[in-house]
């Protein structure tokens, strides 16, 4: 078998098991037809769907009840998805700080006198209400259309891309090495998976046990933090 099978088979399949098994969802990628994995084009890499029904369910006022209506939820996801920044390192800061505080959209005149309230984009407090999805072989094309990216597995919570991980095999010779060569594609360069917020990311490189390369549990695990490319 082939180091790209075996990949497959001993380290890709195996981890989505395992998160599954922890209450993710999953989407199998496809690289020929966007809507397969919940988009309009392979350009696209924020799951508006799902944001916009996260946004509309983890925002409740002081009743526990949904009160963000579709012009307001329009307005949260459009701070998002256009961040207005240049630069990488003022791209990764207007990124972080919305993921973690949110932003603030015109309250309802009934509940709030209409003053401005904060709508987040997850709920820290309760994670159970947080949608979480894995999607492997995930398309993203590149600017100009000549290329495109594909990266093992994709982490989204609501929709947001937030971690992009990069199994290798365990019969490759420097494992850890050669994922962290691979890894840079899926960072700042190239500019285009990181053209929205979801590339505020931690990138990881997972490999099975060459001692027990059958088995997921063995899973060996490198971080590195990734921000969004210039637009």
């Amino acid at each position: 078998m082939s180091d790209s099978g075996n990949e497959r088979q001993a380290v890709e399949l195996p981890l989505i098991e395992q998160l599954k098994g922890m209450g993710w969802q999953h989407i199998e990628g496809h690289t020929g037809v966007p809507y397969l994995t919940e988009r309009q084009s392979f350009r696209e890499v924020l799951l508006t769907g799902r944001l916009r029904e996260a946004i509309r369910r983890i925002n409740l006022d002081e009743n526990g009840a949904p009160w963000l209506d579709e012009r307001r939820v329009t307005e949260a996801a459009s701070a998002l998805e256009h961040l207005g920044a240049h630069r990488l390192m003022e791209a990764n800061q207007a990124a972080t700080a919305l993921l973690l505080s949110g932003t603030s959209v015109e309250g309802d005149a009934a509940r709030h006198g209409g003053r401005d309230q904060t709508a987040r984009f997850i709920d820290f407090a309760h994670p159970e209400r947080n949608d979480f999805l894995a999607i492997n072989q995930l398309r993203v094309d590149l600017p100009g259309g000549q290329s495109y990216i594909v990266p093992d597995i994709v982490l989204f919570v609501n929709g947001i891309p937030l971690v992009v991980i990069e199994c290798k095999s365990p019969l490759t010779t420097n494992p850890m090495e050669e994922g962290i060569t691979q890894l840079p594609r899926f960072g700042p360069k190239p500019p285009g998976f990181n053209s929205q917020p979801g590339g505020a990311a931690v990138q990881l490189r997972v490999t099975a046990s060459r001692e027990r390369p059958d088995a997921p549990g063995d899973a060996l695990v490198g971080a590195a933090p990734a921000g969004p490319a210039p637009h």
